[in-house]
């Protein structure tokens, strides 16, 4: 009898002990956090919009389902910041830049890693894959180089180049790249040599966005010196100087049938131009903060601009504006919608939000 009590007590207590235990894992995996510990610099959806990747100072990259805010994977393996992760057309892979002096590939639906791509001497800034992500372009203050993306194989690093370069953009064929430079250029390059093709000359400032229409024929550039420029990008000849903005303007880009230009500046104003004939549309103003950045979604009849705290949704025919996204309560760093332009997200200090597009309403914080 006294055997069998002492086998009783013995179990209750390991039972009670392995409860407990349970409890306080269970506590544990409760405060342990999920998201980002730092700032989220950019946020981009796959082409399906199933998914949406972040990258943050906290030398991560996140992968997210974009429908429940469920973190799917981590991509751990950079020793410093990530400055940016971007999908490929198909969604299979995800590219990401950092401090390190190094860019990563990714399998988006593993997160395994597949490639580290090593040469920069100096911080990656951005990447981009080509249309069809067979090549990818990566940018540092020291070079700029051309890789294989199913290889990781360097394939080409540019020749007269400068080392003032600060963004490196794919036209829509891959078959050119366009680099915006702070010695007052834009330069466009043969994507598959390496050749210089021609220098944009006209800016008097610093050039600090570069982008390609949908088609590959125009180039609109963004300047320092308060004017946007649209160019021939088969010839190098310009087009036209919008003028308009009394401030730096910090990015100028097309919408998706190339009939529009947005352009974004530190005069608190986002202007929306006629891409064919430079005519000013809209301006789109509001109280107080500047401009950061701007984006179109997919049907170019919306547009989202980030300033200070807050997203603005507006209308691209009317300039009216349709939404006001409260609910961060730090700067936001980036806002892109998905590709249906039904949702977008946003990002700032250790948070990323999932809005709905029509109706403003805040769907989830990651």
């Amino acid at each position: 009898m006294q055997i069998k009590k002492y086998i009783h007590s013995l179990l209750l207590l390991t039972f009670s002990t392995l409860t407990y235990l349970t409890q306080a894992q269970n506590e544990a995996k409760m405060v342990l956090p999920i998201g980002h510990t730092d700032w989220v610099r950019s946020a981009q959806y796959n082409a399906s919009g199933s998914q949406i990747v972040t990258a943050s100072d906290d030398k991560t990259a996140r992968i997210w389902d974009a429908s429940t805010g469920e973190l799917l994977h981590t991509l751990q393996g950079h020793t410093s910041r990530v400055n940016s992760a971007d999908y490929n057309a198909s969604g299979s892979q995800i590219l990401t830049t950092s401090d390190d002096e190094t860019a990563k590939i990714w399998n988006a639906q593993t997160g395994e890693l597949l490639h580290t791509l090593q040469g920069h001497n100096e911080w990656v800034c951005l990447a981009r894959y080509n249309v069809d992500g067979s090549r990818l372009v990566t940018a540092s203050e020291e070079s700029t180089k051309i890789w294989h993306a199913v290889s990781g194989r360097l394939l080409h690093t540019f020749q007269g180049y400068t080392n003032r370069d600060v963004l490196r953009v794919f036209n829509s064929t891959g078959s050119q790249i366009v680099t915006a430079s702070y010695d007052e250029t834009a330069k466009i390059w043969d994507a598959k040599t390496g050749k210089l093709l021609h220098t944009l000359q006209g800016h008097t400032k610093d050039v600090s966005s570069a982008q390609y229409n949908a088609s590959g024929s125009q180039i609109v550039t963004a300047s320092d010196d308060s004017t946007a420029k649209i160019w021939d990008a088969e010839t190098g000849e310009l087009l036209y100087t919008l003028q308009g903005h009394t401030d730096e303007i910090t990015s100028a880009q097309f919408n998706v049938t190339g009939s529009q230009i947005l352009t974004t500046s530190d005069d608190e104003t986002a202007k929306i131009w006629n891409a064919q004939t430079g005519e000013l549309l809209h301006t789109l103003q509001v109280p107080y903060g500047e401009y950061w950045s701007a984006h179109y979604n997919s049907m170019g009849n919306q547009i989202v601009t980030v300033s200070d705290e807050m997203a603005r949704i507006w209308d691209t025919e009317t300039g009216e504006l349709l939404e006001t996204l409260k609910g961060h309560t730090n700067v936001i760093t980036s806002a892109i919608f998905n590709s249906e332009g039904s949702k977008l997200v946003t990002t700032s200090f250790k948070t990323v939000k999932i809005w709905d597009a029509k109706t403003g309403k805040l769907l989830h914080t990651l």
